[in-house]
């Protein structure tokens, strides 16, 4: 296949972090060397920034850095690590809703949850039907904080957990409230294949915006 020198430096420095970001988890992260796991993000920063032309590589390491800093406990510097992500812009929605997951995390460890449920409400008012899946992971976050703080998940939300459980070929549970009823569809799902991509319905998302 013929590509551009461009596309061509994307595709080679792609695999190559995605096989020392691998590295980097399994043998820095894991051992809890993160000093040295955010020093091998800098130097692969470095040394490929010349061919970083989508800026693909700095986002991803912009993201990895945020969730070393997090499972670090250096929450502080976590948030301005996410900061810094922000400020790079964003490939497309799912980005978009990793970010918000991140953030979330970060400023709930911090002990500022209102400010959490903020991130994701945020990053889940961007939609795009393809990423819908991932949107469990922020929407089960969303519930628990929202339970943390002793208030009711926002009823705009019913209509995104319906269509999750639609592309899961299920129903949203009956609960006593929509936040039980999120994380009860969230343990029904896990692990389990949504519909392919020629299965999706164009309304599946209509009614979802807030």
């Amino acid at each position: 296949m013929m590509v551009c020198a461009a596309c061509l430096d994307r595709l080679e420095v792609q695999e190559a972090y995605e096989y020392r970001s691998r590295d980097i988890d399994d043998e820095l992260v894991t051992n809890e060397r993160y000093d040295e796991a955010l020093a091998c993000l800098d130097a692969f920063l470095e040394a490929n920034r010349h061919r970083d032309h989508d800026k693909w590589v700095a986002r991803s390491i912009a993201r990895d850095r945020a969730a070393i800093l997090f499972d670090a406990g250096r929450y502080a510097e976590a948030e301005k690590a996410c900061e810094a992500w922000a400020q790079l812009g964003f490939r497309d929605v799912h980005d978009r809703w990793m970010h918000g997951f991140e953030k979330s995390l970060t400023l709930d460890a911090l002990g500022r949850p209102r400010e959490a449920l903020a991130a994701l409400e945020d990053a889940l008012g961007h939609r795009d039907p393809k990423y819908l899946p991932s949107a469990m992971l922020l929407l089960s976050a969303l519930a628990e904080i929202s339970e943390k703080l002793g208030q009711p998940v926002d009823p705009k939300w019913r209509s995104l957990a319906e269509a999750l459980a639609k592309r899961h070929r299920t129903e949203l549970p009956a609960a006593d409230s929509l936040g039980k009823a999120i994380l009860e569809l969230d343990e029904i799902t896990r692990g389990k294949q949504p519909k392919f991509p020629d299965e999706w319905k164009k309304d599946e998302l209509e009614a979802d915006e807030p």
